[in-house]
This record gives structure tokens, sequence and C-alpha cells, in this order.
């Protein structure tokens, strides 16, 4: 029991800090029969709720320097910013789905003051959705991988020697490059 609480503790901890990578795992696992899939969904939803509401909370306590941050923002995130002032539910279920700016959309929402029930019950019904499909991938993919595993440890020895002889390679052509040039940079002997 302890053993499985751990497991779902580290799925959260993942989640958090790998997004999609941490809940096709736990979906992986969830199929091959190691954790509940609906657990994992559950976990996982909330892993990354609890992430958005820890920004947006910041985003509404430091607003200030959040602004000052997003003036320097591109052109695209500035567009991004008005809009969801004009749709803030748009806004958190977008702050979820949107690779890239899971940190700070749920900021400048914070920062922008939309109202904490508007972005929590928007990230809430995000996080699920989120946390469903990406899971349900894994569960679904899982039983691919495995196989493909299977296929490729066949080749396992072959497939090694090839790894080391690449680092090999790679190593004796980053050393003469060093050595041909040792007071100038690369970026030197190019212009």
């Amino acid at each position: 029991m302890l053993e499985l609480l751990w497991s779902y503790a580290t799925l959260a901890v993942s989640v958090v800090f790998t997004q999609e990578l941490g809940a096709l795992v736990g979906g992986f696992a969830a199929e091959q029969g190691h954790l509940a899939f609906p657990t994992v969904v559950g976990v996982s939803a909330l892993a990354v709720f609890g992430e958005s509401a820890v920004l947006y909370g910041l985003g509404r306590w430091r607003a200030a320097w959040v602004r000052l941050r997003l003036r320097k923002s591109p052109p695209v995130v500035k567009k991004l910013l008005s809009a969801m002032r004009w749709n803030p539910w748009r806004a958190t279920i977008i702050s979820r789905f949107a690779f890239g700016a899971r940190i700070a959309l749920p900021m400048a929402c914070g920062a922008a003051r939309v109202p904490p029930w508007i972005f929590l019950t928007g990230t809430a019904v995000a996080s699920l959705v989120w946390a469903t499909v990406v899971v349900s991938l894994g569960w679904v993919f899982g039983q691919g991988a495995v196989l493909l595993v299977g296929e490729v440890k066949k080749y396992e020895g072959t497939v090694t020697v090839v790894l080391v002889l690449l680092v090999i390679v790679v190593f004796v052509v980053l050393k003469r490059r060093q050595r041909r040039t040792p007071g100038e940079s690369p970026l030197d002997s190019q212009r």
C-alpha cells in the first residue's frame, strides 16, 4: 500500500515538472497494470491544477513584476494577453493546452486580475480534459512501445556497438577541432 502511495506521489511530482511525459508514463504504467487508470488521470489532473493555481497566485501577488516582464514579450504574447482580458474563460483553458506558455499564462491571468473562481473553474476543467487525453495516449501507445522494445531487444548488441562507435567519432571530431585552433574560438575562424 505504501509503495502504491509513493508511486502516485512520484507521478504527481513528475507531471508537474515534465508535463506530458509524466502523464504518458503514468498511462503506460496503468496499461501494464501497475497503477489504476482513473487514479492516474486524477493525480495528473490534480498536479497540473495545483501548479497552475500556484502560478496564478504568484501572478496576483507579484502583478507589477509580471506586467513589467510581459511588456518585454514578443507581439504575439501581447495579443494573447489582450485577448485574455476580453475572454477570461478561454484564457484559463488555453493556459493548460498552450505548450510553452504554461508558466506565463497562469501568471498573466493572475496579474490581469481574472477572478479566482473563473480561473480555478476553467483550470480544473482544462486540467481534467488534458490529463484524460494524455494519460489515454500513454495507455493506447503503451502496448506499441512494449512491442517496439521487444523488437529492438533482438538487435541490442548491434545497437550498442553503433552507439559506442558514434560517441567515439563525436569525441574524436571535437578533439581535433579543439587542437586546430587552440587560441582562437571557432567563431573567429569563420569570419
